[in-house]
């Protein structure tokens, strides 16, 4: 009785041995194929950075005299409406230039 358990045992520590080499090699190919989506996703982020360093800034289009004009309308009281209407500026940018944004 004593060598059927000693089989039964050994047996037992076969299997978990083959189950634990197949999961490990399993989790291994997990991993390799994550580590390659990552080294691709890495290129792709250089690739972006590459084209967007290409791009220049929108350059700034309104003149230093169209804020100093924009200033002086509102030191005269006008509404942002009201100088929008008279520049051609439209409100946002009044507004950007009355809180310092082109200063």
């Amino acid at each position: 009785m004593g060598l059927f358990k000693t089989k039964s045992q050994d047996d037992w520590k076969v299997n978990y041995i083959r189950e634990f080499n197949e999961m490990r090699d399993s989790y291994e190919d997990k991993l390799q194929k994550k580590q390659m989506e990552i080294e691709d996703l890495k290129k792709q982020v250089e690739e972006l950075k590459s084209i967007k360093s290409n791009l220049k800034p929108k350059e700034k289009q309104i003149k230093d005299s169209d804020i100093e004009y924009i200033k002086e309308l509102r030191n005269e009281g006008l509404s942002y409406r009201e100088i929008s209407k008279k520049t051609s500026w439209s409100k946002a940018t009044v507004c950007r230039v009355l809180n310092g944004l082109y200063d």
